[in-house]
């Protein structure tokens, strides 16, 4: 399968991970975007399943993912590296049907990948599903599931499994809500630290555009400039707001360019469908929010071009790595911080590929660009583009203001229509509902927590990130005033409100990094000392004691190889060579 996919040299991350899982140890793995930590975490696990083949259906690994997207990515991966092996996979995330999940649940699967939501929804409401079989836990991207007011749901998942597990711990930065997580998941992790987030990949080629005062109108136009002039195909698009990733889809559009949009007003089929036709060449353009921008490996991507991201900071898409293409990232307004800069122009120069980005720089974030250029270790370029071609585009864009909207109001009238008819038919439903007998209808689905609980949770951690950047009467003021604005802002505004949301968001984290850090009594990296008292047998994992078992019968298992259903399934022949040997000495 590895052969099949087109790995020849494993990365650092694999090197350092991939023997530390096969011998059982759990791990605190922290590494740059696009380092290959999917296969880091996969192929042990393999390695251990195929060795180890399952004597009943049960789920064995469990691998938590904090969006749906990269579940996708993963459970790509892992097909194809399992392609040849008797080794089944199942994907649980939102967006997708819950009954078809359940019955590939009670299937049991030997690897399941899911997110936390839905994870804790089967676990409730799914009978015949637990996780006291699970012997691996790896949690990717983990800094990433704390920011998603995952926390709780952590914490239960945790609970449920095994203790006698396996588990591998992996994330872009390591915080300190991800040092406690670790601190209570983890037993004498091994600290693998491959190198700084960061640091861009080695063979990007970073260039930035220059925005002059009074100019900042003129990003829409210098981006239409690039992707019709420069970059007219295979580009991603990023963006700040969801509303700004939308109004650039349209205007992309009303241009005559073959663009399409990925952010959180989506549904999940839309947004798979985006994936799939930017994946396969059907548009050129991906204009998308920060849902794409940790994780995302699409094929074929030459320009990303990011404007600044609004909820995600997530990852997606397609795995295949057969085809080597100049990959390119344009920034349309500078991301909220440096992590985050790294981690939208990761999208290129993965996997030792070459790359580009292209930033478009105001003077209200020459700070951050300051910051970029003192840790590159590559030249950083500047480029130029003609004052008369961004006129050119500006009127262009001005002559198509009617058009877009246009289409703005047309959209919000069909989904209004659509509200409507969903409000009706969820009326027909409760009536019909109500008709029926009690003992014949399906019973509600259970969480772990009350309604009212997950307002206070998520309340509070909103208020406690969100209200301090909005102390100042001021900035609270004009920040109230750019969202009550209507669609007809000016190019100026909405760039100014753009980069305002950037700015609020670094406000939140500084403030974050300036509290008090949790005291800990020993330095991590070394070992906590023994407790005193009589010794106590240590009780064994179960990798241990897959490893350790000498007795007849498992010998006898192992040696007879796979079972029959086993043999069937992989369409190995039902008969046995060998058996016609004669002793010389007995014939």
């Amino acid at each position: 399968a590895i052969t099949a996919l087109g790995f020849k040299q494993p990365t650092p991350i694999q090197k350092a991970c991939i023997p530390v899982g096969l011998l059982g140890k759990d791990i605190c793995a922290c590494a740059a975007t696009g380092t290959g930590k999917t296969a880091a975490f996969i192929l042990p696990v393999l390695e251990r399943l195929i060795y180890k083949p399952r004597q009943a259906p049960i789920t064995r690994v469990l691998v938590l993912v904090p969006t749906r997207e990269l579940g996708i990515q993963v459970h790509s991966v892992t097909k194809q590296l399992a392609q040849f092996s008797s080794v089944t996979t199942c994907l649980a995330v939102g967006g997708l049907d819950v009954k078809t999940q359940e019955a590939a649940l009670r299937s049991g699967p030997d690897i399941l990948i899911a997110t936390p939501g839905r994870l804790i929804d089967h676990l409730h409401n799914c009978p015949s599903f637990h996780l006291s079989s699970v012997e691996v836990l790896i949690l990717d991207e983990a800094d990433r599931m704390l920011d998603e007011y995952f926390e709780e749901q952590m914490k239960e998942i945790i609970r449920l499994c095994s203790h006698h597990r396996q588990t591998m711990l992996f994330s872009a930065t390591m915080t300190e809500e991800v040092k406690d997580l670790a601190s209570v998941s983890l037993k004498n992790p091994v600290r693998i630290f491959v190198n700084s987030n960061t640091d861009v990949a080695p063979f990007l080629r970073q260039e930035f555009i220059r925005i002059r005062p009074n100019r900042e109108g003129d990003r829409e136009a210098i981006v239409s400039a690039l992707l019709t002039r420069t970059f007219p195909d295979h580009v991603m698009l990023f963006t700040q707001t969801k509303k700004q990733a939308h109004r650039m889809h349209i205007l992309l559009g009303l241009m005559g360019l073959r663009v399409g949009e990925l952010h959180g007003n989506l549904s999940q089929a839309q947004r798979l469908e985006a994936l799939r036709r930017f994946k396969d060449e059907q548009i050129d353009i991906l204009v998308a929010t920060d849902v794409a921008a940790r994780g995302l490996d699409i094929e074929g991507v030459k320009t990303v071009s990011i404007c600044n991201a609004e909820l995600f900071n997530e990852s997606f898409n397609t795995v295949s790595l057969l085809r080597l293409f100049l990959l390119q990232v344009i920034n349309f307004t500078m991301p909220n911080t440096t992590k985050h800069y790294v981690h939208r122009v990761g999208r290129t120069a993965r996997a030792g590929r070459a790359g580009r980005s292209v930033s478009l720089v105001g003077e209200e974030e020459r700070k951050m660009l300051k910051e970029i250029v003192k840790t590159a270790k590559t030249p950083v370029k500047a480029r130029i583009l003609p004052q008369d071609v961004i006129l050119k585009f500006r009127e262009k864009i001005e002559n198509l203001e009617k058009d877009v909207y246009a289409v703005l109001c047309l959209e919000r009238e069909e989904r209004e229509m659509q509200q409507s008819e969903a409000q009706i038919n969820k009326a027909k439903k409760q009536l019909e509902a109500g008709k029926k007998e009690t003992g014949g209808e399906s019973l509600e689905r259970s969480w772990f927590q009350t309604r009212e609980e997950r307002k206070k949770e998520k309340l509070a951690k909103a208020l406690q990130e969100f209200d301090l950047a909005l102390r100042g009467k001021k900035k609270r003021k004009k920040f109230m005033q750019d969202k009550q604005k209507n669609a007809q802002m000016t190019p100026e505004e909405r760039s100014q409100f753009e980069i305002l949301k950037s700015q609020m968001y670094a406000e939140r984290l500084a403030k974050r990094n300036r509290r008090a850090k949790r005291a800990r009594a020993l330095p991590e990296d070394e070992p906590a000392a023994a407790p005193a008292g009589p010794k106590q047998k240590k009780k064994l994992s179960v990798f241990d004691e897959e490893l350790t078992n000498t007795s007849r019968k498992a010998l006898k298992q192992y040696r007879a190889g796979p079972s029959f259903e086993d043999r069937k399934r992989l369409g190995m022949s039902q008969r046995r060579k060998g058996g016609n040997f004669k002793s010389k000495s007995r014939y």
